[in-house]
């Protein structure tokens, strides 16, 4: 069955669009290859409103969620700490607006941000150069520190968050959800679903259209900690696991996405979602007859250069990839004193 897409236009930013009584959805832009993020509006008719996810934090943003709703929402509900879902967070709750995230996710984004300029670009410099990246793109990651901080005006004291986990029901917008977790692509993503709707706020974890980027973690060297704590040594079965588990929701699931636009025929993606990482794990596997670093497989994964912006997600998603064929001993990491490769087993 193909996807249905009961709504093929999205809103224009800073203009809401009634999805289900209670719920609208608001796309911000956002200034990349990617260009939009879709943020969602709940609100029954007597009670608080809340908002789900803010954007990047820029004047771009809070003037089109000013235009949109024309007011803080009282509850905010960030899902992970991506720049373009956590952007604004601090600025709502110096504002007073309550929180609700994932305690994982917010901590992360906590010690993203307070990461010194010099100690961020040097982090990004030693992991690019482990893995065969340009000296070019080395020194620019060195030069740019502390990327995250441009895209995030600044963290929420993480003593005012209400934390949810899976397996929590919550009722925001006057709808019975469950919390879901998704991983892969972010450690502890939340998703929610409302059984007696039929809708699942999918976050990142079900795109429509693309896979959502699934990445191993920033990494100073082999056999040191991330100081991120992005240390799962297979993020893409991670994932998987995370759309097997989605398998239980009814197959006619209204999923709203946080890029492209609402679709049914949840089943359906996730088979093209697995096999779309098989195909892409064959590809791996059978360029590493000889050893290839991870920047080796940029062309096999990806067959377009990379700008600056998505060249930590590239490496990010080529190690992913590679450390999973290593796990299921189709392929051997072979670490040298100043390089990592992979080859066929």
């Amino acid at each position: 069955m193909a996807l249905e897409f009961p709504w093929t236009e999205p809103p224009a930013p800073g203009e809401r669009l009634c999805l289900a009584p209670g719920i609208d959805w608001v796309r911000q832009p956002l200034p990349f290859r990617l260009d939009h993020v879709n943020c969602w509006w709940l609100q029954d008719e007597s009670g608080p409103t809340v908002q789900i996810d803010t954007g990047i934090a820029s004047q771009v943003t809070r003037g089109h969620w000013q235009q949109a709703t024309g007011t803080d929402p009282d509850t905010l509900l960030v899902t992970h700490f991506h720049p373009d879902h956590a952007g604004c967070a601090g600025e709502y709750a110096a504002r007073g607006v309550r929180l609700i995230g994932s305690e994982i996710e917010m901590r992360l984004a906590s010690t993203i941000h307070a990461m010194p300029d010099e100690a961020y670009g040097e982090l990004y410099a030693a992991w690019y150069a482990r893995h065969g990246l340009s000296l070019e793109v080395i020194e620019g990651a060195r030069r740019f520190g502390n990327g995250y901080r441009t895209l995030v005006s600044g963290t929420a004291p993480l003593d005012e968050f209400e934390w949810l986990v899976e397996g929590d029901t919550v009722t925001l917008g006057g709808r019975r959800w469950q919390v879901l977790i998704g991983r892969g692509h972010a450690p502890a993503m939340l998703m929610l679903h409302d059984a007696e709707a039929g809708l699942l706020i999918g976050a990142d974890q079900v795109l429509p259209s693309i896979s959502p980027n699934v990445s191993a973690g920033p990494s100073p060297g082999p056999g040191l900690a991330s100081p991120f704590g992005l240390d799962e040594p297979d993020p893409l079965a991670r994932f998987l696991e995370s759309l097997e588990a989605l398998r239980a929701l009814p197959a006619e699931t209204l999923v709203l996405p946080s890029h492209g636009v609402p679709f049914r025929g949840l089943h359906e993606r996730l088979d093209a979602l697995v096999e779309h990482h098989e195909e892409r794990l064959g590809a791996v596997r059978d360029a590493c007859d000889e050893p290839r670093t991870a920047a080796d497989l940029f062309g096999v994964l990806f067959g377009r250069r990379m700008d600056a912006q998505q060249m930590s997600f590239a490496l990010g998603e080529a190690l992913a990839h590679a450390d999973h064929l290593v796990g299921r001993g189709e392929l051997v990491r072979q670490e040298a004193e100043t390089l990592t490769t992979y080859v066929r087993d």
